[in-house]
């Protein structure tokens, strides 16, 4: 396992850029949660449902991440792509349900080039959100402030993504979330106008991780 080495370099030279014209428990790992758990907290009135919706998240970054990094993300806004999302990874953890989410997204998941759908999530949908709208969300009232914190760790998931496409030996630690997505909102604070994912996907290519 390599570890989070800095993301100074990273801050500096992003602050740079130019603009242009559910209270939920988000410090999710996914090394340790499996499949099984997934799939188990799939229905209605399962226990660990809150942890199941924010697996999806999880994977919803990660994937998009590791799309993003192989110039092949495709965020489509259309009901199918979410159906065949949904149905993927259900399917795949039934298949794998022993394993972690963190190796099931990057040896099986991550294999096949698909459609990601553009909403991550119940309160959140990284295309249109601004850096912005994360800023005023985190110091908003509870729902909002709910959203920027699932912003946040589909963000953290991303870049395990983004980095897993070279490095695939590579998890990044849980408790590196906190510098590197401060990191991301260090610099939205200084580029409003600009698109959350955008600024995710900046970090992820200039961080330097061992």
């Amino acid at each position: 396992m390599r570890f989070l080495k800095t993301v100074a370099a990273a801050v500096a030279g992003l602050a740079m850029l130019a603009a242009p014209a559910v209270a939920a428990d988000v410090e999710f790992t996914g090394s340790k949660f499996t499949c099984l758990e997934y799939t188990n907290g799939l229905g209605e009135n399962a226990s660990g449902k809150l942890q199941s919706v924010i697996a999806r998240v999880w994977m919803h970054g990660y994937l998009s991440g590791f799309y993003k990094a192989s110039q092949k993300l495709n965020l489509a806004d259309d009901a199918a792509a979410a159906e065949a999302f949904d149905n993927t990874l259900l399917q795949t953890c039934r298949e794998y349900a022993g394993n972690d989410l963190l190796g099931v997204s990057l040896q099986v998941l991550a294999k096949a080039d698909r459609p990601m759908p553009a909403k991550a999530g119940a309160d959140f949908t990284p295309v249109g959100y601004t850096c912005e709208q994360h800023t005023n969300a985190k110091k908003g009232a509870a729902a909002d402030a709910n959203r920027a914190d699932i912003a946040e760790l589909w963000a953290f998931a991303f870049i395990q993504g983004f980095k897993n496409l070279n490095q695939p030996e590579l998890e990044v630690p849980v408790d590196s979330k906190a510098q590197l997505v401060g990191a991301i909102n260090n610099v939205c604070l200084k580029n409003a106008a600009l698109p959350y994912m955008d600024i995710a996907a900046l970090v992820s290519e200039k961080v330097k991780l061992q």
